[in-house]
């Protein structure tokens, strides 16, 4: 029996022990070529009632999310925007604790959004409209550190900033996507201003509509913008000519490689587009209007899709490769496997 390099997806819903997901034809996180941009083709496989065959499907507990994470322990941690707060799910999907209230205070939050891994035992929150990242651990409770993107110094360093996405690296490192400038401010694990990444421009390292941000287990960062026609006689009404850029770069922000995504439903009007990677190197990106999420193997190609959902709005992958989904506009978050079709 041999693997074929195309992945597929399954509709059953079915309960299941936490899968080991299977490498993607590739190990490791081998980089792209470099200085290498080209577009991503079809999936392998066209999907089948919105999701393409071969994938398993576990459901979680009912729960509405901005962002999701799964912590070193497997637990399931969400940010609730409407609610303002931070819910945590054992990985069976029972509820386990929360935390937050709407206000400024430490603690609260004013529309959480996305979450990222610090060191072994923590998590990072994006406090968007309070304009700082608060830290806590794995007991939830709040620790010190917190980036105050308000603060006087760093404004007069960097200008206003206004946060819509977070990742974190290996060593505690915060990396938020400012989407005033299209740039990425970078932090040491104490909360201190180290560089900023990018601006805006459509050359190699800088972004147009940057969105999503994540850094990969070598400290390569992944970043996702918004779809937009890649030629400027393109018609931008049309959606099957705009697609997002995503592009992978060096810590300092130096170009490694760049791909076009497949052509998202909701085209040049898609706003959102998250991305996460796992340590296989495998990129997963979310398109919330287009109801989509494409992943890609380490070096930019398209080797799976699920089409229909409903608002995807955060992706995250767990330490065993299963790709978490939050759908806001089914209040849920759905696992998914990632594992190779079969053939005789």
């Amino acid at each position: 029996m041999r693997f074929a390099r195309a992945l597929v997806l399954g509709t059953s819903l079915l309960a299941m022990s936490a899968p080991a997901a299977q490498a993607a034809g590739a190990a490791g996180d081998s980089p792209p070529p470099p200085d290498s941009t080209r577009a991503a083709g079809a999936p392998a496989r066209d999907s089948v009632a919105g999701v393409a065959r071969g994938w398993r499907l576990r459901e979680l507990a009912p729960i509405e999310g901005d962002g999701v994470l799964s912590d070193a322990f497997g637990l399931i941690w969400v940010s609730d925007a409407s609610l303002h707060k931070i819910r945590r799910w054992r990985a069976d999907g029972v509820p386990l604790d929360e935390t937050g209230a709407l206000g400024s205070d430490p603690a609260q939050f004013r529309r959480p959004g996305a979450l990222a891994r610090v060191g072994s035992l923590g998590v990072a929150v994006l406090d968007v409209e309070n304009r700082r990242v608060s830290t806590y651990d794995h007991n939830l409770r709040l620790l010190s550190g917190a980036v105050d993107l308000t603060a006087t110094d760093l404004e007069g360093r960097v200008g206003t900033v206004r946060p819509l996405s977070l990742a974190s690296d290996r060593g505690g490192a915060l990396y938020v996507v400012d989407s005033e400038r299209d740039r990425i401010l970078v932090f040491d694990y104490a909360g201190a201003f180290q560089r900023e990444i990018g601006g805006y421009g459509g050359r190699s390292g800088g972004f147009i509509g940057l969105t999503g941000v994540a850094v990969s287990a070598r400290g390569r960062i992944i970043t996702a913008e918004r779809p937009r026609p890649r030629s400027k006689k393109a018609d931008p009404s049309d959606s099957t000519v705009a697609r997002a850029r995503i592009q992978w770069l060096e810590a300092g922000g130096r170009l490694i490689t760049s791909v076009w995504s497949p052509p998202l439903a909701a085209g040049a009007s898609e706003l959102s587009v998250t991305v996460a990677v796992d340590a296989l190197g495998r990129v997963a990106i979310a398109a919330e209007r287009s109801g989509e999420v494409c992943v890609l193997a380490p070096d930019g190609a398209p080797i799976a899709r699920l089409t229909g959902l409903a608002s995807p709005r955060a992706v995250a992958f767990a330490d065993d490769g299963t790709l978490l989904v939050a759908e806001t506009g089914a209040a849920r978050v759905r696992r998914w496997t990632l594992e190779p079709e079969r053939t005789d």
